[in-house]
């Protein structure tokens, strides 16, 4: 754990943390969800890997848990499916420690985005195709170059090269929605987006 990881700080369950860092789905094996901090619309989630890894791929590669990642994923995306209907997904892979290159990722620990509908952003740069999440994150090369990741449920998943321009996919999402501006999660956090996302996580709630 990093201390002053958010998302390592709610993988553990600390008490001192923010509301909208507690999380809504806790696998203290394998992984954590928790709603995205701001999200442009109602239902954004963050799903992460409990070790402090750069890349989800990573997750999967060196997974020692008593539970494979892969299948954590599967079941929230199952459960949201049931909940939203459509979603989009994405990931900024992570470089490895020993890697330089400018990446899209602004935090170091691995997470996956996830919205509800489907939204059509541009595939990833030299992209290669998958038939599914897992078989994506189940292909590692051993480059340790960063990376973006991209699907939809009902689709392929596609991963190709990182085009190293912070928090890519928020921005082209931010201009789908026509707010170019508010691709920055750190200033345009909305709590009744947040609320709305918690609402929607729980049936009894909803």
């Amino acid at each position: 754990m990093i201390a002053d990881c958010f998302l390592c700080r709610s993988a553990a369950g600390a008490d001192d943390i923010p509301w909208t860092d507690r999380p809504l789905w806790l696998d203290p094996r394998c992984g954590v969800v928790l709603p995205g901090m701001g999200g442009l619309s109602p239902g954004y989630l963050l799903l992460a890997p409990i070790r402090h890894v750069h890349s989800l791929r990573t997750a999967v590669a060196s997974d020692r848990s008593e539970r494979d990642f892969r299948e954590f994923v599967a079941e929230v995306l199952d459960f949201l499916v049931r909940r939203h209907g459509d979603l989009t997904y994405w990931e900024h892979g992570g470089a490895s420690t020993e890697n330089l290159l400018p990446r899209s990722a602004c935090i170091d620990h691995a997470h996956l985005h996830i919205v509800p509908g489907f939204h059509d952003l541009p595939r990833p740069p030299a992209c290669q195709s998958f038939p599914d999440l897992a078989s994506a994150l189940s292909d590692n090369p051993e480059d340790g170059a960063p990376y973006l990741l991209l699907g939809h449920h009902k689709g392929p998943c596609h991963v190709g090269a990182d085009i190293g321009r912070s928090q890519y996919y928020r921005r082209e999402w931010a201009k789908i929605l026509g707010k170019p501006d508010h691709w920055d999660y750190l200033v345009t956090e909305d709590g009744t987006n947040t609320m709305r996302t918690i609402d929607s996580f729980f049936p009894h709630r909803a």
